[in-house]
């Protein structure tokens, strides 16, 4: 039996126990001089009453807002003002449109879910607006780190029909949403529990909808939608843009439709993952684009799809049938198959690795609340006698730490980890036992001699010893380096759980530059990029590891969130995978790293639901460094050389970054990816420096594949602007053969050509 149901129910949740106004508390240090900003947040403390009957709308925004000097956090820096607010249970009556901030966690009491309910008197179509576009312009693309946890939207009250919206979410990565129930009028013609906007988010988990004309709208540029389940939905999932989709366990109950893409313009691919429906229409609506000239969008992979009832499962706009009626399907493709052509329903049986399934599907682990937990198992790590820490962003905090997680781990309880910049001049050791959970994404910086030598690189965080088994737990964290660093790996996870999920993270990220918290920010402004070794590796999964990934994203700075200059990065390498044990990967991106974002090297039984990458952008033509360079190959890394590109000089579409290395291996299972190149040679500004704005074949090749992998089933295989979409020794695809997507772009809606034993 696992801690949480050994642990009795607390009477009032252990997030709201903490020490949040003394000397513990969690602490903003890159506000200069101003040392009583309130990090935590209860909305109790502004006013809000929750009583389901006094308009709360005001005191719930002013706690969201509040800069502790009686002004906004409106327009203000991205990373240097967190907050976590937190509401308790009760109905919170709303009659105006409340705004989230960038840099925010708004959490709800897991045990007693509070109600967010929209007063038949709301004045305005949106309930909860989730983009902060006013910060840093109208894009949804640069609204990173906002999160909601726990929460209920009620939109009951407010006119069924008319157009009305629970949640606005236009975000980039390193944003979450999940535990949130949306409930809508079940007849209603005008109502949209979510919109996901403009913007390049990259998951949304755990989620129940009721109701409403559409469940979701998707304008996203790829998602993974996990664990979504849509009940008395209209259309549950309605695409009105975007590129790259994954809806993974995914349960459509008695709605009209399941997935609409037909008002999606450019879709790329749609995978439909492990998902079931039951009492339902058609489970898609798409645009047949067989017959199509130049650009192919709507390309569809289905696999382990369980439905009931008397519909279709595939329609096109025009009413066809694709797809007949079937109580499951094993695999089906429309669209792109590599090796062969375009197929117009392809079925086929993927044969899936039995460690990484449960109850027949992809694992998959909702983000532990631990809300069963007292204030007695949960330590702060700035509250232990004995082991004094800052969190200063100045302090070597490592030694307190260290000996302060061991002591955790050895007694069951978990460490809270109150916002602050811990700075750590040694390795951070993680041991068997340990749980971890942070306030608004509290950082561990590494910085010294420790992390200074490219030949002998050592990780800043490390998980657990090879070989080491037991549980290892991290929420709501971000990893970083304090300077430039050519030996640091980030993160470095050498353990593995007894069960699945013992080791994973969640809504936890890795940045390199960008922040105020480092001085890679203000150091890396030379467009050689020899001068900014600033890591040796994002994350490595070593091949003793097992861990469970969910909402990991991996930023190399493109640009300054604050305070900074140009960030002319040259981060060695993204998420090295060698693990051989299972490993799930749901919902990553990983950005601007040197010689690939991702690198399966020998790995083993691998799922991955949806991978996000971009190209660095001071790679390609014009760069005054081609890959490898500034780095050199380390084959104890397995390092991808480059050796099959021409001379530097001739060849610089060549010589950038992979989205995506593999490498041998076997049992490897990837659905959605979704690898931009934006840029070449784009070192002196932000975005369109001229002549640095990609078009046709901005890139070489976008990925590569070698060394024979055995059962690789790789769909929805979605690029922008490559020649070669994946190098694979074979016929290496080429995008203009495949075309469709983002434009110019390329879609492969089922890579199977080491699909074999």
């Amino acid at each position: 039996m696992g801690k949480e149901a050994q642990a009795s129910l607390a009477e009032t949740y252990w997030l709201d126990q903490q020490d949040h106004t003394g000397s513990a508390r969690g602490f903003a240090p890159f506000l200069g001089t101003y040392y009583s900003y309130p990090v935590y947040r209860n909305v109790k403390s502004y006013h809000a009453t929750g009583n389901g009957s006094t308009d709360d709308t005001s005191a719930l925004q002013n706690a969201i807002n509040d800069d502790g000097q009686g002004g906004n956090r409106y327009r203000n820096e991205v990373t240097t003002r967190p907050a976590l607010v937190y509401v308790p249970s009760g109905t919170y009556r709303l009659t105006k449109q409340l705004d989230m901030r960038l840099n925010t966690i708004l959490v709800g009491d897991p045990n007693s879910m509070p109600v967010f309910k929209a007063a038949p008197e709301f004045q305005g179509q949106t309930m909860l607006n989730g983009d902060d576009y006013a910060t840093h312009g109208s894009s949804g693309t640069t609204n990173f780190f906002m999160a909601i946890k726990n929460i209920v939207i009620d939109t009951t009250d407010v006119d069924k029909d008319n157009a009305f919206l629970g949640l606005n979410w236009g975000v980039a990565q390193a944003c979450h949403l999940t535990n949130i129930r949306i409930q809508m009028p079940n007849d209603s013609k005008g109502h949209t529990g979510m919109n996901l906007t403009q913007g390049s988010t990259i998951i949304v988990s755990d989620i129940a909808i009721q109701g409403g004309a559409v469940g979701i709208r998707n304008n996203n540029q790829q998602v993974n939608f996990k664990s979504i389940s849509f009940k008395y939905c209209t259309t549950a999932l309605a695409q009105s843009g975007g590129f790259t989709v994954v809806l993974q366990s995914a349960m459509i109950d008695t709605c009209a439709i399941g997935i609409d893409t037909t008002g999606a313009g450019q879709l790329a691919s749609v995978v439909i993952l492990d998902s079931t429906s039951v009492n339902s229409g058609p489970m898609i609506k798409f645009h047949d684009s067989s017959n199509d000239g130049g650009d192919r969008r709507d390309q569809i992979s289905i696999e382990n799809l369980s439905f009931s009832g008397n519909n279709p499962i595939a329609v096109t706009q025009e009413g066809a049938v694709k797809l007949a009626n079937t109580g499951f399907v094993d695999t089906w493709i429309w669209g792109n198959v590599n090796p062969g052509t375009y197929q117009t329903g392809m079925t086929l049986k993927t044969d899936r690795s039995p460690g990484l399934l449960s109850n027949g599907k992809f694992f998959t682990m909702a983000q532990p609340t631990y809300r069963d937990y007292t204030s007695e198992q949960v330590v702060n790590v700035k509250a232990v006698s004995g082991h004094i820490v800052k969190g200063d962003g100045s302090t070597d905090d490592s030694k307190s730490l260290n000996a302060i997680l061991a002591q955790n781990a050895a007694s069951g309880k978990l460490s809270y980890f109150p916002y602050g910049v811990y700075i750590v001049k040694n390795t951070l050791s993680i041991p068997p036992g340990t749980r971890i959970v942070g306030e608004a994404w509290p950082v561990i910086s590494g910085i010294g001699s420790v992390f200074g030598d490219r030949n002998n690189p050592a990780p800043v965080i490390m998980v657990g010893k090879p070989g080491e088994t037991g549980v290892a737990q991290i929420s709501d964290m971000r990893f970083t380096v304090a300077d430039i660093a050519p030996g640091a790996i980030i993160l470095q996870v050498n353990m593995a759980g007894t069960n699945p999920g013992d080791v994973g993270f969640w809504n936890t990220h890795v940045t390199v530059g960008g922040t105020a918290d480092s001085n890679v920010n203000v150091a890396c402004g030379d467009p050689n990029t020899a001068s900014c070794l600033a890591a040796f590796a994002m994350v490595h999964l070593t091949r003793t590891s097992s861990a469970y990934v969910e909402n990991m994203w991996g930023w190399t700075a493109d640009h300054s969130l604050e305070r900074g200059g140009h960030q002319n990065i040259a981060t060695g390498r993204g998420l090295l995978v060698e693990a051989t044990q299972p490993t799930w990967l749901t919902g990553t991106g990983f950005e601007h790293n040197t010689l690939y974002n991702y690198n399966l090297h020998g790995a083993r039984h691998i799922f991955a639901g949806l991978q996000q990458c971009e190209t660095a952008y001071w790679q390609g033509v014009g760069s005054l460094q081609d890959a490898p360079a500034p780095w050199t190959p380390d084959p104890r890394f397995g390092d991808p050389d480059f050796s099959w590109c021409a001379a530097s000089a001739d060849d610089q579409t060549c010589r950038m970054g992979l989205a995506q290395n593999i490498d041998g291996g076997s049992n490897l299972y990837l659905y959605g990816a979704a690898f931009w190149t934006f840029f070449h040679g784009e070192t002196q500004g932000r975005y369109g420096f001229p002549g640095t704005i990609c078009g046709d074949k901005c890139i070489k090749n976008q990925a590569r594949v070698t060394g024979g992998p055995k059962k690789l089933y790789w769909y929805g295989v979605d690029t922008k602007s490559a020649d070669v979409m994946i190098l694979d020794g074979e016929d290496d695809p080429k995008q203009e053969n495949h075309p469709g997507g983002w434009h110019p772009g390329g879609v492969i809606a089922a890579y199977l050509r080491f699909m074999g034993d």
